[in-house]
């Protein structure tokens, strides 16, 4: 019982401190697949039901909430998606990689998915920080 206790602090924690500082962008790997979120909150009545703060599918504007991108797509064999989650924006089986661009003094972030064997843009999505 105190693991569960444990792991729920732990998770709270991580979440309290990407929404305390204001985080817009988490990037993951080691899932063998690309998956993107759509901005979240941490619901800490049920952790398995993150809060969507916006459901926009590829521009957020000072967004309230994290993205959480997965990007194991580069080598290894890939892992089957076996369904999706609803707060799961888009998710595939590619080779390929993420480039990110940051411009306009920081205040823009550009994320694009390429596919590695066509070269095709496969995802592509951007966050806007507009001062208040």
């Amino acid at each position: 019982m105190k693991m569960t206790s444990d792991i729920l602090t732990c998770q709270d924690c991580k979440h309290n401190t990407l929404t305390y500082y204001g985080v817009d962008l988490v990037l993951q790997a080691h899932n063998h697949n690309y998956q993107r979120s759509y901005p979240l909150r941490f619901n800490q009545t049920n952790s398995s039901t993150p809060i969507i703060t916006d459901r926009n599918s590829s521009v957020y504007i000072n967004p309230d909430g994290t993205i959480f991108m997965i990007v194991g797509t580069a080598g290894a064999d890939q892992y089957k998606l076996l369904g999706k989650s609803p707060y799961i924006v888009t998710q595939f089986q590619r080779y390929g990689f993420v480039n990110i661009d940051v411009v306009d003094n920081g205040t823009r972030l550009i994320g694009t998915f390429y596919d590695s064997l066509d070269g095709n843009v496969k995802d592509n999505f951007t966050i806007i920080k507009r001062r208040s």
